[in-house]
């Protein structure tokens, strides 16, 4: 309902309830110049009055959101559902304020509930925004190995992965239009987080094969190395005792940024270890630290423009999206919802958006925000696990890894097509599983 003619609904209704209960009769005029606060007031006394009159406490509830008083608008809603636990109008906003807080099952649970009512048609579509984008989906690989981090090559037709085969991560190759995959790089070592070189034939990815140590494969540390895609020589780039990882390639080639712990001298276990951010030549000479502070620092990647770095940290408390030039000075925030992490970010080509994984609503999700972190915009949503999106070079398409049929596979978010309008049953089943 647009703001003005929402505004005329509360006067003429106002008009119509303020005598109920009271000698004295306000007029709608009257009642549009009183302050918010003493217009709470006054419905409070008429609520006082008639603990049963639902549309004064409409009026209320309406009231204290105008003002953003939420917990207070939450506790006269439920009060009406109370009354009259069918009231679609109120479950449908009782779902979107519940939503808004960050409270996604409560949320979906009311969304539930109208679509289980004798109103569903008139808020079917309303509702399936909150439940599905208007992207179409497109699952790339369908094995029963887990496969994750994809990334696409420079024309777009093919994307790069690690697959877990026989127990460890092998690097593999998919091509979109032929649908058929060609094993790169396999080895009893773990090979992860593959990246195709903007410039020349080859790939950048971690290994573990150089620690020879008789650990537990999870502690050993992984370092960053190239392979010739014609004659497969194998070129390693960081050699330190630390972990080096998801190293990403500027957009001119020259540079890597990646992640590592090697700052963190501290004898702890390897999982507590503290991670920054640093960046060295393609080549792996002059390898450079840019940030250092107690928090966890990753998921970095290059700008549209090369001149600046994305990334995660918990600096904040929880994790949030930073924003550095690319000599790690000018650090600002991106992207900070207080109700949950945001992590991985990943810029499209022509610098307008940003690709990001968060758990805002309950899980990890895929969202996307304009560059400057405004316009957030959730891409996915199912109960699994969603994470590490990537653009295609042309921006139409981003891929991710999910876990969401029971193990992780490849999937794809169509930006240029629209997956439809779901079905109120297929609405009803999504809803019944994401409020559980």
């Amino acid at each position: 309902m647009g703001t003005t003619l929402k505004v005329c609904f509360v006067l003429l209704s106002v008009y119509g309830l303020m005598s109920c209960g009271s000698s004295k009769k306000m007029s709608a005029d009257d009642y549009s110049q009183l302050p918010a606060q003493e217009r709470i007031q006054y419905l409070n006394t008429q609520v006082a009055k008639n603990p049963n009159n639902v549309e004064i406490k409409k009026e209320l509830y309406r009231e204290y959101l105008n003002v953003e008083m939420r917990p207070q608008a939450v506790r006269v809603m439920e009060d009406i559902l109370r009354l009259d636990p069918n009231d679609a109008d109120v479950l449908f906003e009782y779902g979107e304020l519940q939503y808004a807080q960050g409270n996604s099952k409560e949320a979906y649970q009311a969304f539930l509930s109208v679509m289980q009512g004798a109103s569903a048609s008139r808020y079917q579509s309303r509702i399936a925004e909150y439940v599905a984008s208007g992207y179409g989906m497109q699952q790339v690989t369908f094995s029963s190995e887990d496969e994750a981090f994809p990334s696409f090559s420079l024309d777009g037709r093919k994307l790069l992965y690690q697959k877990k085969v026989g127990g460890n991560w092998d690097i593999v190759e998919y091509d979109l239009s032929a649908r058929s995959e060609k094993t790169l790089v396999s080895t009893p070592a773990d090979e992860e987080s593959p990246v195709y070189s903007p410039v020349e034939a080859k790939i950048v990815y971690t290994t573990n094969a150089d620690d020879r140590r008789p650990i537990d494969v999870a502690y050993k540390v992984r370092e960053i190395v190239s392979r010739s895609l014609s004659d497969g020589f194998v070129s390693t780039l960081t050699q330190t005792v630390a972990d080096d990882w998801l190293p990403r390639y500027s957009h001119d080639g020259a540079y890597i940024v990646f992640v590592s712990d090697r700052s963190d001298l501290r004898k702890v276990s390897y999982d507590a270890k503290q991670s920054d951010i640093f960046i060295m030549e393609s080549g792996g000479a002059f390898q450079r630290q840019l940030t250092n502070s107690p928090a966890n620092e990753g998921g970095a990647c290059f700008s549209a423009d090369d001149k600046r770095i994305l990334f995660h940290s918990d600096r904040n408390g929880q994790y949030d999206i930073f924003e550095m030039r690319a000599d790690g000075k000018q650090v600002m925030t991106i992207i900070d919802n207080p109700n949950g992490n945001d992590v991985n970010p990943f810029a499209s080509v022509d610098g307008q958006y940003l690709a990001f994984v968060s758990d805002r609503d309950g899980n990890f999700e895929i969202y996307r925000a304009r560059s400057d972190g405004s316009q957030q915009e959730r891409l996915t949503f199912d109960p699994g696990v969603d994470a590490n999106p990537v653009f295609s070079p042309d921006g139409k398409s981003i891929a991710f890894h999910s876990n969401r049929n029971g193990n992780y596979n490849i999937f794809l978010i169509n930006l240029s097509t629209s997956s439809g309008v779901l079905t109120s049953s297929d609405l009803i089943s999504r809803l019944s599983d994401l409020a559980k």
